[in-house]
């Protein structure tokens, strides 16, 4: 395989928590909360168009499960595993029937060929050794053909050309201070990781930006604080509300926080 060298995303060591746990942008929402959510995002109706419905479903790295709960809503058989006890502890305590369970996404205790279908949102890219192994897992759970929609986050312009000097630089300032920084995620651009899909067996169907609707927004609001809402998450304020239509006019891969691929399964 062709070696490819991801941008690397760092976080302060002192607010880190468990390897399991990285990355959980639903921290401290509720499940109701979260479910809301789902409208909002571009991926939705793509979503929607891709899975099969009737077939089996798989959720690798559900959360709290709200696209578990909002594609069952919708009439899809959906199956929702994470390895955060405490994710999966909230999402049984909203819905004690839901069929959502603590397992690994390297390692679960389905058999081979179980699933349909597989849903991968913002997960592969916390583990530092690289997706390979979470891709082959994906692999193995899904069925001849299977159907496969998987995002990660997106090296956009804004992020290439502005975002991540001056993430590197504040990193810089901080270590000068002692502060330590480990290891958060991997952001790929969309050429790096179709390599990735494509060397583990997957055909590649289409890609979209993988985003919230206005006035929502993930890429600014995760990498610019000072553009965010002052009290509704995942809201800008009025000054990046102005920079996103700006930016949005001109495409919304300039701004997007993530990329999602469709893809199924190569015999």
């Amino acid at each position: 395989m062709k070696r490819h060298h991801p941008y690397k995303q760092y976080h302060p060591a002192r607010r880190s928590a468990a390897h399991e746990t990285r990355g959980q942008s639903w921290s401290g929402d509720s499940v109701e909360e979260n479910i809301s959510l789902c409208d909002s995002q571009t991926i939705e109706p793509v979503l929607i168009d891709a899975l099969p419905r009737p077939g089996a479903i798989l959720e690798s790295g559900c959360g709290l499960g709200r696209w578990v709960f909002h594609l069952r809503r919708k009439g899809f058989d959906v199956t929702g595993i994470d390895l955060s006890m405490p994710a999966v502890q909230q999402a049984l305590t909203y819905d004690s029937a839901a069929p959502i369970h603590c397992d690994d996404v390297l390692r679960s205790r389905f058999p081979d060929a179980f699933f349909d279908a597989a849903i991968s949102l913002g997960v592969v890219e916390h583990f530092e050794e690289g997706p390979g192994k979470a891709l082959d897992e994906l692999k193995r759970l899904l069925k001849a053909n299977g159907t496969l929609c998987i995002s990660v986050p997106t090296q956009n312009l804004v992020r290439l050309l502005l975002t991540n000097r001056l993430k590197e630089l504040y990193r810089w300032l901080k270590r000068q201070k002692g502060e330590d920084f480990v290891f958060e995620e991997y952001r790929y651009t969309r050429s790096e990781f179709s390599a990735y899909l494509q060397n583990a067996g997957f055909e590649i169907l289409s890609m979209v930006p993988d985003d919230f609707l206005p006035p929502r927004n993930m890429g600014l609001f995760v990498d610019f604080p000072v553009l965010r809402h002052g009290h509704r998450k995942w809201e800008l304020n009025l000054i990046g509300r102005v920079i996103q239509r700006i930016l949005y006019s001109f495409s919304p891969w300039w701004t997007c926080a993530g990329t999602l691929w469709v893809c199924r399964k190569r015999q």
